[in-house]
C-alpha cells in the first residue's frame, strides 16, 4: 500500500536530520527538526520577530541612509525604512549580490519575506564580497531557458564590490527582447559607472514584480559596513578602533580568530581583474599584494573611502549581529558558522559589555520550490508560471535539495567552500 504523503515527508525529514547530526551539522538539524513541520507563512512569522535591546548606534544607521542614497531612493522613503531597520533590525544575509537570482535565492526571499507587514519593509543585504566566477553567478542574467554571461573572461576572479559595467554588459542588456529590458534599472547606463548599483536595483525590480511586493529592499551590506567602519575608526573608544588599533585587543582577537579573513581586496594581474585575503599579520593587515600599516587609522580608513577593501564575513557579521542585534536571516552555512562567532566573541573580555549570545544566530532560510525546482525570477518575468502556496510546509521546500544539505561545506569551525 502506497505510503500517505505526509508520513513520507516526515521519514525523510526525520532520516535527513539523522544524517545531519552524524556529520556535526548539529544546528542545521536541530532547525530543521524543529520547524519542517510549519507552514511558510507560520515560519515567516517565527523569522520576522524579533526585539532588540540594544539602541542601534546612529553610526550604522547613518551607514545605512548612505547606501540607501546611493542607491535613489526618496528621502521620504529613506526615513521610513531607517525607521524600520532602527526598530525591527532583521535582515535577510543569505543571498550574494547579482542582477537576477537562482532558485534557490529566489525561494528564500519569497519565504522571508512572506509574513512582512506591507507596512514594514523586507530588507536583503546582498553579500558583494564575492567574484564573478562565485556559483551564484552574480555578472549573468540567470535564466534556464536563455541565460547571459555580462562579463569578460578577464573580469571573471575580479570581485563584485566596487564593479563598474563593462562594455559586454551593456551589448548583452541590449539584445535583450524588450518585455526583459523594461525590469532593468533605469539609472544611467554607462560603461564604468557602477555595477552594483544596477544590479541591486534591476534585482529588486524583478522580484516586486514576481512577488507582488512593494516593501522589498535590496543593498549592498559590504557597502553599508565600510561606511559605519569610516566613521567608527575615528573614535579611540570604539570595539573596531581597539580591535585594528589596540595591541592587546588585538592580539585576543587574533587568539581567538587566527587567520580569519579580514578583508577582501581587489588587484590587477596583466590583463586579469583578481581578489585577495586580508588577514591580521602582527602590526598590519596583509595579503600577498597589499601591506596596510596599523600605527593608527588613516592608512586603513582611506583604503575603506577608495574602495580598495571589502568588508569580509567577520567583519560584517561583528558590526551587525553583535554589536548591533541585528536577527540575520540566513542558508544552511550562516546557521553553522555564525554561532561559532558568536560563541568565540562571548568569550572575549573586551566584548564584555555587549550581550552577544542574546542576539538569535540560527535563522534557517533556504528551499526551492517543489512544484518547479528550477524556476528563476526572471523566467516567470517571461511567462513562466509562478504557483506558490503559503500553507506548504517548510520541509516540503528543503527535501528537493536534500542532497545540498548533507553535502553542505560548514561543520563546527571549519568553512570548506566559499558559500555563505
Amino acid at each position: 500500500m502506497p505510503q500517505n504523503p505526509k508520513e513520507s515527508l516526515k521519514n525523510e525529514i526525520f532520516e535527513t536530520v539523522e544524517t545531519l547530526k552524524n556529520a556535526g551539522k548539529d544546528r542545521l538539524s536541530t532547525c530543521i527538526e524543529q520547524n519542517w513541520s510549519k507552514t511558510i507563512l507560520a515560519y515567516s512569522k517565527k523569522l520576522n520577530t524579533w526585539k532588540p535591546a540594544r539602541e542601534i548606534e546612529p553610526e550604522l544607521l547613518s551607514a545605512f541612509n548612505k547606501e540607501l542614497a546611493r542607491l535613489e531612493i526618496k528621502s521620504g522613503v529613506r526615513i521610513k525604512i531607517l525607521d524600520n531597520i532602527k526598530k525591527k533590525r532583521i535582515l535577510q544575509t543569505a543571498p550574494h549580490l547579482g542582477v537576477t537570482e537562482s532558485p534557490r535565492m529566489f525561494c528564500i526571499n519569497w519565504l522571508g519575506s512572506l509574513a512582512v507587514m506591507e507596512k514594514d519593509f523586507y530588507i536583503v543585504g546582498m553579500f558583494s564580497g564575492i567574484p564573478f566566477s562565485n556559483r551564484s553567478r552574480p555578472g549573468r542574467i540567470n535564466s534556464k531557458k536563455d541565460p547571459r554571461n555580462l562579463f569578460p573572461s578577464n573580469l571573471q576572479d575580479g570581485l563584485v564590490y566596487r564593479s563598474v559595467i563593462p562594455e559586454k554588459l551593456i551589448e548583452s542588456i541590449n539584445s535583450l527582447p524588450n518585455s526583459m529590458k523594461i525590469f532593468m534599472s533605469k539609472m544611467p547606463f554607462d560603461i564604468g559607472s557602477s555595477y552594483t548599483k544596477w544590479a541591486l536595483q534591476t534585482c529588486q525590480n524583478i522580484e516586486k514584480k514576481v512577488l507582488k511586493k512593494k516593501n522589498l529592499v535590496y543593498l549592498d551590506i559590504n557597502e553599508v559596513v565600510t561606511n559605519y567602519l569610516i566613521q567608527v575608526l575615528e573614535k579611540k573608544d570604539h570595539i573596531f578602533y581597539k580591535i585594528f588599533f589596540d595591541f592587546k585587543t588585538r592580539a585576543e582577537f587574533m587568539k581567538a580568530f587566527p587567520n580569519e579573513i579580514m578583508f577582501y581586496s581587489p588587484f590587477q594581474d596583466g590583463k586579469y581583474e583578481q581578489m585577495e585575503n586580508i588577514t591580521f599579520s602582527g602590526n598590519k593587515l596583509k595579503g600577498k599584494h597589499k601591506k596596510i600599516n596599523l600605527d593608527n587609522s588613516i592608512e586603513l580608513i582611506k583604503e575603506l573611502e577608495d574602495g580598495r577593501l571589502c568588508p569580509a564575513l567577520i567583519t560584517g557579521f561583528l558590526a551587525l549581529a553583535f554589536l548591533n542585534e541585528f536577527k540575520c536571516l540566513g542558508s544552511f552555512a550562516q546557521v553553522e558558522y555564525l554561532p561559532v562567532y558568536q560563541k568565540k566573541l562571548a568569550n572575549l573580555k573586551f566584548l564584555k559589555d555587549y550581550n552577544i549570545l542574546k542576539t538569535p544566530t540560527v535563522n534557517l532560510t533556504t528551499g526551492v520550490f517543489p512544484f518547479n525546482t528550477e524556476l528563476y525570477p526572471i523566467d516567470i518575468i517571461m511567462g513562466g508560471k509562478f504557483t506558490p502556496n503559503k500553507n506548504t510546509s517548510f520541509g516540503e521546500l528543503l527535501m528537493p535539495m536534500k542532497h545540498t544539505l548533507l553535502e553542505s561545506y560548514f561543520t563546527g569551525s571549519e568553512r570548506k567552500n566559499d558559500k555563505k
